[in-house]
């Protein structure tokens, strides 16, 4: 009984699946045009212009110097060795 209903299963999904349509794989051409899309734009990309220092003081000095102010990147956690603010 249960070897029937195995040939079966098989004889119904090797039909399924030679009777499933193979959708072509795109050339060079409609990929890039499908990324074209995808890639942003160099205005999504200003945030990477923003200067990064890794010293508070030289942080406030220059903030001060160009009215502009400091935005303060942290991390956490205890997996991380070089973790400097594993107490707070």
């Amino acid at each position: 009984m249960i070897i029937t209903r195995l040939l079966a299963f098989s004889a119904v999904m090797t039909v399924a699946l030679a009777t499933t349509a193979q959708t072509p794989r795109p050339d060079l051409e409609q990929l890039e045009r499908r990324a074209a899309g995808l890639i942003p734009t160099r205005k999504q990309l200003r945030y990477q212009e923003i200067p990064w220092v890794h010293d508070l003081a030289e942080a406030m000095r220059t903030a001060r110097e160009e009215d502009r102010p400091v935005f303060l990147w942290g991390y956490g956690g205890r997996a991380r060795p070089d973790n400097g603010l594993e107490g707070c």
